[in-house]
């Protein structure tokens, strides 16, 4: 399993060896714009991205939340 950080790092590489986000994004009809905010960290990588990475998003596990204190 990755991290999310892993993704866009391996995302990042990938960019570099296609010549950047624009050929990166043309290629996978992703606009650069979304490829960079992946990258920077200002939104999550999404199916667009991963696809073409070979990678899929895993479900995140939930937990029952503590218990709530009763107000008087």
């Amino acid at each position: 399993m990755l991290t999310t950080e892993q993704v866009r790092t391996r995302l990042a590489a990938q960019m570099a060896e296609a010549g950047g986000a624009t050929a990166w994004g043309r290629v996978h009809r992703v606009s650069p714009s979304y490829l960079g905010d992946v990258v920077k960290g200002r939104r999550e990588p999404g199916a667009a991205v991963l696809r073409p990475l070979g990678l899929v998003r895993l479900e995140h596990a939930y937990d029952e939340a503590p218990s709530q204190v009763a107000r008087s």
